[in-house]
């Protein structure tokens, strides 16, 4: 009976043979061989991963998909003259079916010499690889094979379309609604972020967000259930007008803010009905 590989001799078989597929230049009958020998090593059923691919890592399930893995690595590689694995250092486990494998894969291209670090943690079982996380620098597989600029153009399609930015309009009436809801909760941080530093109030002359928080606490102190309900709002440009009622119905209140740089820069406002000291 012929022994079984050990791991360590299955995974310095799986680098060579990925070596000479990517670089040897192989007529098509030798390539479609090489792909068998190489899908061969793994078992028919598999759970090989690549947690550092750039556009998220897809398990590998069945010798079927390794096939189909490592044809199109061989595609993607187009320009690379050598590529073979150097300086390998395979490390036993406890488990006597796993092994860690550190190693390079350099070579020559288009583009120049290249060296790509990996570290293959890999499960042999039967003389098959039944699990493997293949850790690569992906990036620098595609600066080696020339293929950045279709990397990127695939992560930013990944990304989505870019945010839209909100109208001058829209961040205005997004403020007025925010400066009413942080004056109903109490919320004094928020003051901060709603309000400029140099936030000035016309009705107070008065100026900054500390200044608004000192109000605020006093309206508060003096009439603890008072709240405002927005109950009309128009917003154009850097300015929203706001309508709101006093829900303890001591009246209304008719503001004008002004927006600069993501905050309330002035307020203009009227009041109708008795005026809390």
């Amino acid at each position: 009976m012929v022994p079984r590989p050990a791991p360590a001799d299955i995974v310095r078989l799986v680098t060579a043979g990925v070596s000479r597929l990517v670089s040897g230049d192989l007529a098509p009958d030798e390539r479609e061989r090489q792909l068998d020998a190489l899908a061969g090593l793994y078992g028919e059923r598999t759970d090989v991963r690549h947690p550092f691919a750039p556009s998220g890592d897809q398990p590998l399930r069945t010798r079927a998909e390794l096939r189909q893995h490592f044809a199109g690595s061989a595609e993607r590689a187009a320009g690379v003259w050598s590529f073979a694995p150097t300086d390998m250092v395979v490390h036993q486990t406890a488990d006597p079916e796993v092994v860690v494998a550190e190693f390079a894969y350099v070579g020559t291209a288009d583009r120049g010499e290249f060296a790509v670090p990996c570290v293959f943690v890999v499960r042999v079982r039967d003389g098959q690889i039944v699990e493997s996380r293949d850790y690569g620098d992906h990036v620098g597989f595609a600066r080696a094979f020339g293929r950045l600029e279709p990397l990127a153009r695939a992560l930013l399609d990944d990304a989505g379309p870019a945010p839209v930015r909100p109208t001058k309009a829209q961040l205005s009436r997004g403020l007025a609604l925010r400066m009413h809801a942080a004056f109903n909760a109490l919320d004094l941080p928020a003051v901060d972020e709603i309000f400029a530093a140099d936030f000035y109030s016309h009705p107070l002359q008065s100026r900054g967000p500390g200044m608004v928080k000192e109000r605020w606490l006093a309206m508060r102190a003096a009439a603890p259930e008072l709240r405002t309900k927005v109950v009309g709002l128009i917003a154009e440009d850097d300015r929203a007008v706001i309508r709101s009622l006093l829900t303890d119905k001591t009246g209304e209140l008719i503001e004008i803010i002004r927006v600069a740089d993501g905050r309330i820069a002035e307020l203009w406002g009227a009041r109708t009905g008795p005026v809390v000291p």
